[in-house]
C-alpha cells in the first residue's frame, strides 16, 4: 500500500452556525465545522455536537475516507480536473446534483445528513 501526505495546506476549514433543534447555542454560536479537500473538491461536515472540537473530528474522520480512497485511485485522479465544477448545492430546491454523474439527491440527505456515498459511487461508476 502507498503512503499519502497530507497537510493542513491542504484543507480548508469552515465554520456555520447550525439550525433545526438545539436551541439558542445551537443557532447563535458557529460549532457546526466543514472540511473541504482543496486538491479533489472533496467534502465533510461534522453538526452532531455542541463541540466544536468534536465536530471538527467527525467531520475530518469522514473527509479522510474519502480522500484516502480518491488518492488510491490513479484513474480516477487523471480523469479529475481539480479546478471544475464537482457539484451545485441548491437548498432552496432541496437538490445536489453531482456534475460528473449527472446524479440529482434530496440536499437534506447529501449536506444535512452527511450521506454523500450514493454520490461517489455514482461519480466513481461515470469515471470508469
Amino acid at each position: 500500500m502507498k503512503e499519502i501526505h497530507c497537510t493542513k495546506k491542504d484543507f480548508r476549514i469552515e465554520w456555520y452556525s447550525g439550525s433545526g433543534a438545539g436551541g439558542q447555542h445551537r443557532n447563535k454560536h458557529q460549532n457546526c465545522c466543514r472540511i473541504i479537500h482543496i486538491e479533489s473538491g472533496l467534502s465533510a461536515i461534522g453538526t452532531s455536537s455542541r463541540s466544536r472540537v468534536t465536530n471538527q473530528r467527525d467531520a475530518f474522520n469522514k473527509l479522510a475516507l474519502m480522500v484516502i480512497s480518491y488518492l488510491s485511485d490513479e484513474k480516477g485522479k487523471e480523469r479529475f480536473n481539480a479546478s471544475e465544477r464537482v457539484r451545485n448545492y441548491n437548498e432552496c430546491r432541496n437538490e445536489v446534483h453531482d456534475i460528473g454523474s449527472g446524479l440529482k439527491l434530496s440536499y437534506k440527505n447529501v449536506v444535512l445528513k452527511n450521506d454523500i456515498a450514493e454520490m461517489i459511487e455514482a461519480r466513481s461508476k461515470a469515471f470508469h
